[in-house]
């Protein structure tokens, strides 16, 4: 098997970019998330953060794993770590009565919103985890889906805009996904779901630039997030020869010039510059972060 090289150990930039800031950040509450990594960065810079997630079961799909209350309020208060305690608030991204309340309550707690990181996805049936073709994948799965990973980056931007307005301009931040760009078998509903939020993207970059709002978007590829190892992990059980890092190993060697998966810190290295004041003439793009798989 090819060696798989290592992740380059960066120091964080002495920087001040989000001094003074309120961030929220949606799908924030699993560690070793995406996410989270977006919330030690921006905190690090100075900001302020809300995180918000679901913080509650859903029978309906068993197999995804959600943040509990527990360890969003963990997260949020492991940020005091490296600059101001995060507030943790309890939202379902898909109902717009809970988005609505969730973003008022950042604007009373902390005065207002500056950015939104709309970082939440995922799904069932067909993607990020399980593939299921198109023929055998059911509505409610496809529904889910969707709602997850689409919906919830329009209402977030709905009820975060009119904060960001009233702030004097912002940024919106979208998490779309490397799997948009390349077919894969039995990832229709999320696939299309991210690739939607590209397009979305650039609609909101042209509804909200006369108040000094960016909209951007990024498209990671293969980062070590819970979302990524249960991949594998599931592919592993359908595949009793190859351990999930034997498959993920097998797939970075052959599909990723730069010959690793990427770290969720990096991740947020890239949201932060798209958030921040040094992207400033940017909007309407999705940058990808996928080590040259689409070179």
């Amino acid at each position: 098997m090819q060696q798989v090289q290592q992740a380059p150990v960066w120091d964080l930039p002495v920087t001040h970019r989000f001094e003074g800031k309120v961030v929220v950040i949606t799908g924030a509450g699993r560690p070793g998330g995406i996410g989270e990594a977006i919330a030690r960065r921006v905190t690090s810079e100075g900001g302020r953060c809300a995180l918000l997630d679901l913080c509650r079961d859903n029978p309906q799909v068993p197999r995804e794993s959600f943040a509990s209350m527990a360890s969003l309020s963990q997260v949020a208060a492991d940020l005091g770590e490296h600059g101001h305690p995060g507030i943790a608030v309890r939202c379902d991204v898909t109902d717009e009565g809970e988005v609505r309340d969730a973003m008022q309550q950042v604007r009373a707690e902390l005065g207002g919103i500056d950015v939104l990181y709309a970082n939440a996805g995922g799904g069932t049936g067909a993607g990020p985890v399980d593939q299921t073709l198109v023929s055998d994948l059911s509505r409610e799965a496809w529904d889910y889906t969707v709602q997850l990973s689409l919906t919830s980056v329009f209402l977030c931007a709905k009820h975060a805009a009119p904060a960001l307005r009233e702030r004097g301009g912002g940024a919106i931040v979208s998490t779309t996904s490397i799997s948009a760009y390349h077919g894969v078998p039995g990832l229709s509903a999320y696939s299309a779901a991210k690739y939607a939020v590209t397009a979305l993207t650039r609609d909101l970059a042209l509804e909200l630039a006369d108040a000094g709002i960016s909209v951007n978007a990024f498209a990671p590829g293969i980062t070590l997030t819970p979302y990524v190892r249960q991949r594998y992990e599931t592919l592993a059980s359908q595949s009793p020869d190859a351990s999930a890092q034997d498959l993920l190993d097998d797939f970075v060697a052959s599909r990723i010039p730069l010959g690793r998966a990427a770290e969720p810190a990096e991740m947020a290295a890239v949201a932060a510059f798209l958030g921040s004041g040094d992207a400033s003439f940017m909007t309407g793009q999705t940058l990808f972060v996928d080590g040259g798989m689409r070179v």
